[in-house]
């Protein structure tokens, strides 16, 4: 037996479409935008070598460093004191070394499944009080 839907489970599957709507509309901008946001980061392309101040991308393609991204680094190495490691170096911040956006996807999930996951504590809580409630009414039926 199908049980149907009331006003507010229809009410319920409209506000989860529209959650859906604007969650996938907003990644899909930030996305699209080449910016950082909060679905959305700038990452180096996957294969990018680091040597001195050049740069070789994947494809080959060898790009050297800006006067002034240099600048940067070594005003980073001379506050540190020491020599700074390819890996301690912000890398997104340097405006010659192109990027990729990534998507973070835990945060996608995560704010997707909330409306769902949201339904289900609801429609459990309102079965639950429904139940307590029949069994007050079942006590005064009996006495």
């Amino acid at each position: 037996m199908r049980t149907p839907l009331n006003g507010w489970r229809r009410l319920g599957i409209v506000i989860a479409m529209l959650w859906l709507i604007a969650v996938i509309s907003i990644a899909l901008i930030e996305y699209s935008s080449k910016s950082e946001g909060f679905f959305v980061f700038q990452n180096l392309p996957v294969g990018l070598t680091f040597e001195g101040n050049k740069i070789k991308l994947p494809d080959g393609k060898i790009i050297v460093i800006s006067e002034e991204d240099e600048f940067k680094l070594r005003y980073e190495q001379e506050k540190a004191g020491k020599p700074i490691l390819p890996w301690e170096i912000d890398w997104a911040r340097l405006t010659s070394v192109p990027k990729v956006p990534e998507i973070r996807w835990f945060r996608l999930v995560l704010l997707l499944l909330a409306p769902f996951v949201s339904w289900l504590f609801i429609e459990a809580a309102v079965l639950i009080a429904a139940w307590v409630r029949r069994g007050f009414a079942s006590n005064q039926r009996d006495s």
